[in-house]
């Protein structure tokens, strides 16, 4: 799967991070950030960084080079934050090194949720198995990336944290996704602290704002990138990395979904209706509809089982099949699951449902976009952009805010409201993954259904 990131609003922007730093790497992170195109502030002081952080966009606990005014720091950081709903990226340097250390990390882990966890083997290692090793460095040549991905779930699992795991191999994990970044270096670890300037990166992106997942691949795929255009004779130098840095608009690269098993067809076309019409939707999904959702909002429990039982035994497992609004129901009969931002909070959806169910979101603007996918959503629904009977109160919004949407998250961003078959054209290079539809596509005869999908199918490839 392909990701891009455009940097130039992040540098236009200018975003104040408040990074509290290892001293021995704090100026090459200060010149990694500005040039990432963030506003870094490096204050580690108790007495002041209270209303540093309120004034932040992002923070970073790096617990390299611990003295007792920077411990109290960080424990205030993280409160202003926490307060403040101000995105933290931690990383717990060396963590199993000291008892110092250990106890730092268990009391910011019992009272704080991170937005991202990032550190080396090691030191996921001990947070999830309490195994004390040394040092700072990761010790991973023995180890698979079936033992990176089992770390990375794990720790997502008991912080709900997004985990970000670089060495050997970059494993990225929120409690949906699971995330392979190819291309490791081992040149990479020449460079001292080059995982400190990868937590700065990560918090400057979630400034710009990007999703914890988004930002934990951007920065792995460009620190990989870019450590081998700057090779030379085997070895790698920072400043090279930083010069590299100071001219890039854009990162581009690939990235390995390893969960879930689900994989979204592009484009996908997705139907909504009251479920009534069993005909329409077996003929739907016969000429490629690949979602459905089953959207009722007046049925009772009764019924609404009874529309489920019927549509699964019509389409069986060849289009995924959505139930809107009701965890219970969606747990009983095995659906897929979307909830509105008034539903079920999609953290308790997700630990209902597990960690391979398919659950969307609807979201109208960037910031519930990146909650919604940071919570564990699949896709994120959008819009109305048509005026809809399907959704009278429906909230319209414009091509300016999906783009805005797509480019902050890594899950697919599906238009919605009021689209028929005559107004595509209006999303013409947007290069969307698929949209929703209702009238569109079941206001036609139960005889030209199937045909009309087809056609609808075609004209959103040729309008990418």
């Amino acid at each position: 799967m392909k990701i891009n990131a455009n940097l130039k609003k992040l540098k236009s922007n200018s975003p104040l991070v408040h990074i509290i730093s290892n001293s021995v790497t704090r100026e090459r992170v200060a010149d990694f950030a500005l040039a990432v195109g963030a506003s870094p502030m490096m204050a580690e002081y108790s007495k002041e960084v209270a209303e540093i952080t309120q004034k932040s966009s992002a923070l970073v606990l790096n617990m390299g080079m611990l003295n007792e005014d920077k411990i109290e720091a960080i424990k205030i950081s993280a409160k202003v934050a926490k307060e403040n709903k101000i995105p933290i990226v931690f990383d717990p340097v060396g963590v199993a090194s000291s008892k110092v250390r250990r106890d730092l990390a268990k009391y910011l882990l019992e009272n704080f949720k991170f937005n991202v966890i990032r550190g080396n083997f090691n030191e996921i290692n001990y947070l999830v198995k309490g195994e004390k090793l040394t040092g700072v460095d990761s010790k991973d040549e023995n180890f698979s990336k079936e033992d990176f991905i089992h770390l990375a779930k794990e720790l997502n699992k008991s912080t709900g944290s997004t985990v970000a795991i670089s060495g050997k191999y970059e494993i990225i994990a929120n409690s949906h996704i699971v995330l392979s970044i190819p291309g490791g270096n081992e040149n990479l670890k020449k460079i001292t602290g080059i995982g400190d300037i990868e937590s700065a990166m990560i918090a400057s992106l979630l400034a710009a704002p990007f999703s914890n997942l988004k930002a934990c691949a951007l920065s792995a795929i460009f620190l990989r990138q870019i450590a081998r255009k700057t090779i030379k004779d085997k070895s790698i130098n920072a400043l090279d990395i930083i010069k590299s840095m100071q001219s890039l608009e854009e990162i581009s690269g690939e990235i390995d979904v390893i969960n879930p098993s689900y994989k979204f067809k592009n484009p996908t076309l997705y139907g909504i209706s009251e479920g009534d019409e069993l005909l329409k939707i077996k003929r739907a999904v016969d000429g490629g509809m690949e979602i459905f959702q089953l959207r009722d909002k007046c049925a009772d429990e009764k019924i609404l089982a009874e529309k489920i039982k019927n549509i699964k035994s019509e389409i069986g497992d060849k289009c995924l099949f959505v139930l809107n609004d009701n965890l219970n129901l969606a747990k009983k009969y095995g659906t897929s699951l979307h909830l509105g931002q008034d539903d079920e909070k999609i953290c308790i959806a997700r630990e209902v449902l597990g960690r391979d169910e398919i659950i969307g979101a609807t979201a109208k603007t960037v910031e519930l976009a990146i909650e919604a996918e940071n919570m564990g959503a699949s896709y994120i629904g959008t819009g109305a952009f048509f005026e809809t009977e399907t959704k009278k109160d429906a909230t319209k919004i414009n091509l300016e805010r999906l783009m805005e949407i797509k480019e902050s998250v890594l899950i697919p961003v599906f238009p919605i409201g009021g689209i028929t078959k005559e107004s595509l054209d209006f999303f013409k290079g947007v290069n969307i993954p698929g949209l929703c539809m209702s009238k569109g596509i079941f206001s036609v005869n139960e005889n030209e259904v199937e045909k009309n999908v087809r056609e609808i199918i075609e004209k959103i490839k040729k309008v990418k």
